[in-house]
């Protein structure tokens, strides 16, 4: 992340450039977004296929296996974020990511020539491997070569353009066959190989890696200008930032330092809420969710429904980004998604009692929560890990992270898939919601506002006992 806000840091009074390379490079990485959301979702149409006698792999799975197959996956992305450690230094964002893609489409080969469950499984590992080695990988990727002032709404591109896997999965999912949905959720990963290609690398990633000269050439392009004025202080800047990050201290003494420790729990927390807050659950099973609720509406319209909510929230949730900044967008969203999830709860609750005209509850309450999560918790957790994390200890950073949601994630889907069946979807959603609403605390007394700062302000920031509005900071 760069300043290039030319408005007030060039004394030529030059116009800000056009810096559409920077979006265009923010649209690519959401179109492997589409594909780590088909990932997660591809369960919701698949497992009614699966469980049928007609099964596409020769026999119906048993629920206890369908468990496995949509938690492996998870299982996979820790594997995925190991080698993300490894690899981080060596390849750079730009490679870890193709890297992903590539191991998402080999999975996809491999589910769709799958004939056993054990297939089912590799293939499942293999895309979560894909997943956890791309998937932090995508914040980092924007953050480091996004103007500050611009941060926040290229940050929300990737997550608008991968809804639209939700909205496939959801939509399209229902109405194709397992050999023709296997096929079109492979296009997306290989698009995004050949678009990503020809995008520029991290700048930050080359001035570590001592390509000086290879950073100034993807500035130019990434500024959008030749003049070398705007290059040199840009590059100034990084060089500064990398410098002051690595030179005196070890890597262990960074981990060590307070900065990366509240970096952490800021984050760690945060993940918490994205992990609990019921969405990991919901989407892989919204299928049967629907069929146990009695809705009026039929699954499929329902369905479609349910994913097409996420583009006005993202949408809205990147134009207010960068103009009211993360924490009102984390409070708000956490809000809202606690109170429609208890409300769907109450009336699960009392679905045995005739409620008349108030069966359309559980539609809009279910839309209203996924509008919500959309808006905030769905990638802010995420995203923060790029802005909060220095250049040093980013990858140790996502790995942490990475590797303990995953866990997390893969026993949730595990325990309360045995819960929806024993203590019921209202009980569910009660406690989902309740993680929601420690996000309505998170972000009033602990989630720092990074709008508008560099990643130097940021560190500052975090230093700093008493946190200073980004406003006065940058004046």
């Amino acid at each position: 992340m760069f300043n290039l806000d030319l408005d007030h840091s060039n004394p030529l009074g030059t116009q800000r450039n056009v810096r559409y390379l920077q979006y265009i490079s923010a649209f690519c990485a959401g179109i492997l977004q589409v594909s780590q959301f088909v990932n997660l979702a591809w369960g919701s149409p698949t497992v009614p296929l699966l469980l049928a006698k007609d099964s596409p792999i020769g026999r119906p799975l048993t629920y206890d296996e369908v468990s496995w197959m949509l938690s492996i996956i998870y299982a996979g992305i820790i594997i995925g974020s190991v080698l993300l450690l490894l690899l981080f230094d060596r390849l750079g964002p730009k490679s870890i990511l193709m890297v992903g893609a590539a191991l998402t489409i080999i999975s996809w080969i491999l589910l769709g020539l799958a004939k056993s469950f054990a297939m089912l499984i590799i293939g499942r590992v293999i895309a979560g491997i894909g997943d956890g080695i791309s998937f932090p990988c995508i914040s980092i990727y924007i953050c480091e070569i996004a103007s500050k002032d611009i941060r926040g709404r290229l940050g929300a591109i990737p997550v608008l353009i991968g809804i639209f896997g939700n909205v496939f999965i959801f939509g399209a999912g229902p109405y194709l066959g397992y050999q023709t949905l296997i096929i079109s959720c492979a296009i997306f990963p290989s698009i995004f190989l050949i678009l990503f290609f020809f995008m520029p690398n991290s700048p930050y990633y080359l001035i570590r890696r001592g390509r000086k000269n290879e950073a100034k050439t993807n500035l130019m392009r990434l500024l959008g200008s030749n003049a070398p004025f705007e290059v040199e202080i840009s590059l100034k800047e990084i060089e500064d930032t990398v410098r002051r990050e690595t030179e005196g201290e070890t890597l262990m003494q960074l981990l060590l330092s307070p900065n990366f420790r509240k970096s952490l729990l800021i984050v760690f927390v945060a993940h918490n809420i994205i992990n609990f807050c019921g969405l990991t659950f919901i989407s892989p099973y919204l299928q049967v969710i629907l069929a146990s609720s009695g809705i009026s509406l039929s699954k499929e319209l329902t369905s479609v429904i349910y994913g097409l909510v996420q583009v006005p929230a993202v949408i809205l949730s990147g134009i207010l980004m960068d103009k009211v900044g993360r924490k009102p967008l984390f409070c708000v969203s956490s809000l809202g998604a606690s109170v429609t999830l208890i409300i769907e709860g109450v009336y699960i609750y009392h679905q045995d009692v005739k409620l008349g005209n108030l069966s359309f509850v559980p539609v809009v309450c279910l839309t209203l929560y996924k509008f919500f999560i959309s808006f905030g918790i769905l990638h802010l957790p995420y995203f923060i890990v790029g802005e909060l994390f220095t250049t040093s200890t980013k990858k140790v950073g996502s790995f942490i992270v990475t590797a303990y949601s995953s866990i997390v994630v893969f026993g949730s889907i595990k325990i309360f898939g045995s819960m929806f069946s024993s203590w019921g979807f209202d009980t569910l959603c009660w406690i989902f919601g309740s993680v929601c609403f420690i996000g309505v605390l998170f972000s009033l007394f602990m989630l720092p506002e990074t709008k508008g700062r560099s990643f130097d302000e940021i560190q500052n920031n975090l230093s700093s006992k008493n946190t200073s509005p980004p406003e006065q900071i940058n004046q």
